[in-house]
């Protein structure tokens, strides 16, 4: 007979309607998207590519310069991702190498050729580095020399501008992350100067004293200043042993914090402010330097990086692939569009919370700067922070990130809104990291009253971490206990991980004292913690738009398709909201489909089972079902009838030799299978092609088929289950440990399936 499942089929059309919305993703806020600016990344490359001299080199206009062109298209090139092995590269190095320090004797070239160095071959090119250390210390300003802190064109004793001081230290900074040491007294006298030439309305000029600040020069103090802090600048707080005397006073850079402000009051995305087209491209390179290094998302309201992509997505010439400048030729002005785009996309890992009182957030400064940065060379793949207001920001804001940081000394003061997006930042896949900033007493017994207003039900209570936990061993194998970590179980994993001992102070001490056992420690585990939370999978770049699900309960149409989710003893509901994320993709316009977003909680036995084409059967713990449920589910899958899907959370052992038995009992004389490569389930037939569906990097990584088993009844597939994870996937849940698929293919899959069962 026809059961209601099969009643369900939809048309060719709204399937194919339905594989549009998937494939498409979400839609962006701004015109530009993610495709648009690798577009224009390509060509950009292209064009620089070709205009490459037979030597390596390309046009230095300026003698006073030399090698400073080519070193800034070759950065612009390594940036960008072409390879050190490629044929652009070697040469462009082999032709960088015939030149030395004392060759050159420019800052700029000096700076530039550092940069590449360090970005291409740093060990082998660690000498010549050195060497371009030592000219920038020398040729720095010295006092009684004035403006002393600075650097001008060459060696020259006085007279320095802004524009080489940001390149001479952006060498230094190149350097020093790659193990090439500077002198503290080099760094302390150019944070030196950035202050005391800073003019009164917070931002600076080319020159020290002009009568007016400028958007280039005022993004390079911003980043001088974030690169001299690190080095140097600590505040009144500073390590004796593993003891922090003056803890939490980091001291926040008020010369900061006003330029900007004043970036954000004179933000222009289309020129350098107020000079017009001037140095337009040298001023977005220096805005993507200022806003990366700053962790600022936005100056004033305005989203730096996706507005300057639009920018330059509109004015890149689409057939030669270059940019040009009113004061900057082409290739030039490439590079600096390519170091834009191409750096300053680069994933959020962390986003750091703003909330009162007042500055209570921001003790130490640097403490997910100097985090992110080891993650990063950890990873290697360049990561960034950024500072986000959860009473401003919106859930999408804080998903750019898969970790946001909560610390202070006082109770923290989170308005109505900032409450409710944190708690839906975490039910739609994210992960909550906080400490208690020296230790603080008030900040613990605040921080978990709000977890408790957060999270009032009582199997989500913050509790501290078994010693089997696998974050004590997600990086580095750490003895259980060795910070005192809390958490909260929610779904399939931990989404929230607590230190009520000090992990901030440490970490904002990581440049300074490198060697200090309590800050290998710390550092230690917050690698552990951002390794867990994430899986080691890296975050997307900041124009995908993260999808958000609001599982509004809609009127329920005649013939809507509904899932019912099986009762088990076997931690059945571990991904709550696993179905609703699948049936909000799958109900988005053009409507391919009808359906009920939310699950039906049902029993075996229960009669209303019949009305359900699909049940979910998902857990990570064994479980086992009476004579009389197997009977009913039996009756289910008759011919015609349902089909059942499973899957084990994270791939849990468990869950998966509990489902093996009990599929042996329900039905003793079809036995499990594994679904051959070749079946419609898998093609575009049913609905997607899986063939290259992503399993996470716990799951073996790499693209492949799913790993899909079924029990076949009169052609049908009455039963198909994963053994890998594909519920808690759905929920973006991903860890260290989940054996599973990333959340695009688990949604694939998942639509597959779902389409399939509804198929006559």
């Amino acid at each position: 007979m026809l059961r209601p499942s099969r009643a369900l089929a939809r048309p060719a059309i709204a399937i194919a309607g339905l594989l549009a919305i998937l494939a498409a993703g979400v839609p962006s806020h701004g015109a530009v998207t993610r495709e648009d600016v690798e577009r224009a990344i390509r060509d950009g490359l292209r064009y620089l590519k070709q205009e490459q001299r037979a030597d390596g080199s390309w046009d230095d206009v300026s003698q006073q310069a030399k090698t400073g062109t080519t070193s800034l298209v070759t950065l612009a090139l390594l940036t960008a991702g072409e390879k050190p092995d490629s044929p652009s590269i070697r040469n462009a190095l082999t032709h960088l190498r015939r030149f030395g320090p004392e060759d050159l004797r420019s800052t700029y070239a000096i700076a530039l050729q550092t940069m590449v160095f360090a970005a291409a071959e740093p060990e082998r090119d660690q000498l010549r580095i050195a060497a371009n250390v030592n000219w920038l210390e020398s040729a720095q300003i010295k006092p009684p020399r004035r403006p002393p802190g600075c650097w001008t064109y060459n060696e020259a004793p006085q007279g320095g501008d802004n524009s080489n001081t940001q390149y001479a230290l952006l060498g230094l900074n190149a350097a020093s992350e790659v193990g090439v040491p500077v002198k503290a007294e080099v760094w302390a006298l150019a944070r030196l100067y950035w202050e005391n030439t800073q003019r009164r309305d917070g931002g600076w000029g080319y020159h020290a004293g002009d009568q007016f600040s400028t958007s280039s020069m005022t993004c390079a103090g911003v980043s001088s200043l974030v690169i001299t802090g690190s080095k140097r600048f600590q505040g009144a707080e500073y390590l004796q042993g593993a003891l922090i005397h003056n803890c939490g006073q980091g001291a926040t850079s008020p010369s900061l914090q006003n330029a900007i402000d004043w970036l954000g009051a004179n933000f222009s995305i289309g020129q350098n402010f107020p000079m017009g087209q001037q140095w337009k491209h040298y001023f977005l390179y220096g805005l993507e330097r200022a806003g990366r290094l700053a962790g600022i998302r936005f100056f004033g309201q305005h989203d730096w990086y996706r507005l300057g992509a639009e920018e330059l997505v509109r004015t890149q010439d689409r057939l030669s692939g270059f940019w040009r400048g009113a004061t900057e030729q082409p290739v030039v002005a490439t590079s600096f569009a390519l170091l834009f785009l191409a750096k300053g996309r680069a994933p959020v890992l962390v986003n750091k919370l703003r909330h009162g009182p007042r500055g209570d957030w921001n003790h130490d400064p640097d403490d997910v700067r100097n985090l992110v940065a080891v993650v990063s060379r950890d990873w290697k793949n360049l990561l960034t922070w950024q500072v986000v207001d959860p009473a401003v920001a919106s859930v999408a804001d804080l998903l750019q990130a898969p970790i946001v940081f909560l610390n202070g000394h006082r109770v923290p003061a989170l308005t109505a809104p900032a409450k409710q997006n944190l708690r839906d930042y975490v039910e739609q896949g994210g992960f909550l990291l906080a400490d208690a900033c020296c230790s603080s007493p008030d900040f613990d017994s605040g921080f978990k009253q709000l977890m408790q207003e957060l999270f009032p039900d009582q199997g989500f209570k913050l509790r501290p971490l078994a010693d089997d936990h696998p974050v004590w061993r997600a990086k580095h194998l750490l003895t259980p206990g060795a910070y005192p970590l809390w958490g909260i179980e929610h779904g399939c994993r931990t989404v929230v991980i607590y230190s009520p001992k000090d992990l901030s102070c440490y970490w904002n001490q990581a440049e300074h004292s490198p060697t200090n056992t309590a800050v290998i420690l710390a550092t230690r585990v917050g690698q552990n913690i951002v390794d867990y939370a994430t899986g080691r999978e890296l975050p997307a770049d900041k124009l995908v738009v993260r999808e958000v699900h609001d599982f509004k309960v809609a009127p329920v149409q005649r013939n809507a398709l509904r899932i019912a989710k099986l009762q088990h003893a076997g931690q059945w509901n571990v991904a709550p909201l696993a179905v609703p994320n699948l049936m909000e993709a799958l109900r988005k316009p053009p409507l391919s489909f009808d359906v009920v977003i939310n699950h039906k909680e049902l029993s075996p036995r229960d009669p209303s089972l019949i009305y359900y084409p699909l049940i979910y059967l998902h857990g990570r713990a064994a479980f086992s079902f009476t004579k009389e449920d197997l009977d009913a589910l039996r009756r289910h899958l008759e011919p015609g009838g349902g089909t059942l899907f499973g899957d084990a959370a994270c791939g849990s052992p468990p869950f998966d030799a509990a489902f093996r038995r009990f599929v042996t009992e329900l039905l003793p004389n079809n036995p499990l299978v594994s679904i051959p490569r070749d079946d419609e389930l898998y093609s575009t037939k049913v609905g997607f092609d899986l063939a290259d569906s992503q399993y996470t990097k716990a799951g073996g990584g790499g693209k492949d088929f799913p790993q899909l088993e079924g029990v076949k009844i009169n052609g049908h597939w009455a039963i198909i289950y994963s053994k890998y994870d594909i519920g808690c996937a759905l929920e973006r849940h991903s860890g260290l440990d989940c054996k599973g698929y990333t959340y695009e293919s688990a949604l694939k899959i998942a639509a597959n399936i779902v389409i399939y069962s509804t198929l006559p």
